[in-house]
């Protein structure tokens, strides 16, 4: 099930809290009231830390990491205008890379060909 507005969500923690619930509980009651997948354990934990520490603002924190420039708006219209588009147009007309981090993959695992040659197929069989 699909929430339109999370601070319904952070209302009812509140009160769990408050009535002298534990996170675990409040994460069961959401399953059953909404449907799994509504929100995690490890979300209704931080709720819970955050009410035990006296904060009791119901806003979202701001995310980690660095904030995105990208326009988003722009992106649904021109979904919306063209329907054919692919991720790989998208990428291109917004100029984004579809793999942001291709050298990932070489730290982790070294060098994977993308395609497997006749004699790589040989050697995995």
């Amino acid at each position: 099930m699909h929430v339109e507005n999370y601070s319904h969500i952070h209302h009812i923690m509140l009160y769990h809290f408050e009535k002298g619930w534990k996170a675990a509980q409040s994460f069961r009651d959401f399953n059953e009231l909404f449907g799994k997948g509504i929100i995690s354990e490890s979300q209704c934990r931080e709720w819970f830390a955050c009410f035990k520490s006296g904060d009791t603002s119901l806003e979202d924190k701001p995310g980690r990491g660095q904030l995105s420039d990208f326009d988003d708006q722009a992106l649904l219209a021109a979904m919306e205008e063209d329907e054919s588009l692919t991720t790989r147009m998208l990428a291109e007309d917004f100029t984004m890379s579809i793999n942001p981090r291709p050298q990932k993959a070489w730290k982790i695992a070294g060098w994977v060909p993308y395609e497997l040659s006749n004699n790589n197929r040989t050697n995995h069989v």
